[in-house]
């Protein structure tokens, strides 16, 4: 856990990180000083001093404008999709997120949470890459997910290819 926080938390002076979400009672943040910007924000019914409070599924932000996000959140399976790709939109090209996320067992079939085979085509669907998983005690079960943003592009070929496959005569 401590490798996955300090690559997130590794930045510069330039760097624009989002906290949102109570991280769980295990969960240390390190210190956040080094940033350019670190915005705190809380969702409906959470009270944090200083917190902007949002929807997670309509943040008050422009496209882009953040590097690195870390995110608790329950991650209900009717809004998931939804708030994963609101996430997705803030996030600037090439940005990372740590998605902290309720566990459970699979035959824990009425618990709150999220199996690994049952949320992984779910980030997959909102266009992040999964770059590290571990289940970690933070006292309960959770999932850290360290994601990064993917834009679904492909490169392609300029002009025509039998020009670029020909062999040369001169």
């Amino acid at each position: 856990m401590a490798e996955t926080l300090a690559r997130l938390f590794a930045g510069g002076r330039h760097v624009r990180m989002l906290v949102a979400g109570r991280p769980p009672g295990g969960l240390v943040i390190p210190d956040t000083s080094g940033f350019e910007r670190i915005v705190w924000l809380a969702w409906p019914g959470q009270s944090a001093a200083g917190a902007v409070v949002a929807d997670p599924a309509r943040l008050p932000f422009i496209e882009a404008v953040f590097d690195k996000a870390l995110v608790t959140t329950v991650l209900p399976a009717t809004t998931a999709r939804a708030q994963l790709r609101e996430l997705w939109r803030i996030l600037a090209p090439a940005g990372i997120a740590l998605l902290v996320v309720k566990a459970r067992r699979r035959w824990q079939w009425q618990a709150p949470g999220w199996v690994q085979a049952r949320l992984e085509p779910v980030l997959a669907d909102a266009m992040f890459e999964v770059l590290a998983w571990q289940i970690e005690t933070l006292p309960d079960r959770h999932h850290l997910i360290l994601v990064a943003k993917r834009d679904g592009l492909r490169p392609a070929m300029i002009g025509r290819v039998d020009e670029v496959l020909a062999p040369s005569t001169a």
